[in-house]
């Protein structure tokens, strides 16, 4: 509950100051002008009455990884490179020109395989060998966003800031599925190959707090923007593992519940764009995100989390096709980091946006 506290202790006063304020706002606009409103002359929150559907797809090539010591590791050498697919959703809508309100979810399916892995051990009568091949996949919807994002109640001009309060809902069970592990040549005598497929569902499995911030000042067709999210768990979770035994070359499992805590997770972003016409503006952003914290238990004992970092740059573009329409593309490309995937990635966005109740 602090950390609920230290959420609110930010957000009201800035919606307090919104309803306080009470300014009068630079009278009727026509529909079309807001729709085509480009970036460096629109506000961060939506107008009164505005709808926006979002629709994302995300591809990204998992070939590289940053090791503890901030090294980069390149996964292709040993054969356990992969890609992954992100879909994205979410839908906003403007209560005030000072309000906005929206939920968002997405769904993912990612497939990584580990190095193949062989296990020699030698008994008087002989050798045996052992080779596993280990295949892990997540698959699945991910949690749900609630969120209300709030700015001050004044013409936006030249500058603007806003503030963002939400909780992700666990949206599905967390419960990894039993592996499906099997045995190939189980006939031969001192060598056999084990194929272990393991399941995993998307999702953080307890509400989760986020708070974030943004900013965007603007100079002729030039804009800086820059936003802070904050995410962090409500509570502790339960999961299981699957403890697999194999006897006769058969596998049995029972499943153990052990507890978790999440860890805090911080991103930062600073971007600068730049305004090329009225309906293309084109950016590159520095993307930087940190966890800390948390613990998972094993076997009865709590064991810290991995501190993990990534800075990324983010080169991207809007176009807007038509008022209602809007396209967004960026590319990722992995700087640094510590003990975290480094994927390069092109996520495609489109928007569609309207006032539904005007004419």
């Amino acid at each position: 509950m602090s950390r609920l506290k230290y959420i609110l202790a930010i957000a009201l006063p800035l919606l307090a100051g919104s309803v306080l304020s009470a300014q009068v706002t630079s009278g009727e606009r026509d529909k079309y002008t807001l729709l085509t409103m480009p970036f460096n002359m629109r506000q961060l929150t939506l107008y009164k009455g505005q709808l926006a559907v979002n629709a994302g797809y995300k591809f990204a090539v998992r070939s590289q990884q940053f090791d503890s010591n901030g090294d980069k590791q390149i996964l292709t050498n040993s054969g356990t490179g992969s890609v992954y697919h992100y879909y994205f959703a979410d839908i906003r809508y403007g209560i005030t020109d000072f309000l906005e309100i929206g939920a968002e979810t997405n769904f993912i399916r990612h497939g990584m395989r580990d190095q193949t892995t062989t296990y020699v051990s030698a008994t008087a009568t002989g050798t045996q060998s052992v080779t596993v091949n280990k295949l892990s996949e997540v698959k699945g919807l991910g949690d749900i966003l609630l969120l209300f994002t709030i700015r001050p109640p004044m013409q936006y001009k030249w500058f603007d800031l806003s503030a963002t309060g939400g909780m992700f809902l666990p949206s599905s069970n967390y419960q990894p599925a039993k592996p499906q592990d099997n045995i190939t040549n189980i006939a031969a005598a001192n060598s056999y190959l084990i194929n272990s497929y393991n399941k995993y569902t998307n999702g953080y499995g307890v509400p989760v707090y986020m708070i974030s911030g943004s900013a965007k000042a603007v100079i002729n067709k030039i804009t800086f923007a820059a936003d802070f999210t904050y995410k962090t768990p409500m509570h502790e979770g339960k999961n299981i593992r699957w403890i697999g035994t194999m006897t006769d070359k058969q596998f049995s499992y029972y499943d153990k519940t052990y507890q978790y805590l999440l860890s805090d997770e911080y991103s930062v972003n600073g971007a600068i764009h730049y305004q090329l016409t009225g309906w293309f503006d084109f950016y590159v952003n520095g993307f930087w995100q940190m966890t800390k914290g948390g613990w998972t238990e094993y076997y009865g004992n709590k064991y810290s989390n991995t501190r993990t970092s990534l800075l990324t740059l983010e080169p991207g573009f809007e176009l807007q096709i038509s008022p209602s329409l809007t396209i967004y593309q960026v590319a990722g490309f992995p700087l640094s980091g510590k003990s975290s995937d480094a994927p390069f990635y092109l996520f495609t966005t489109i928007r569609f946006s309207n006032f539904l109740f005007s004419k």
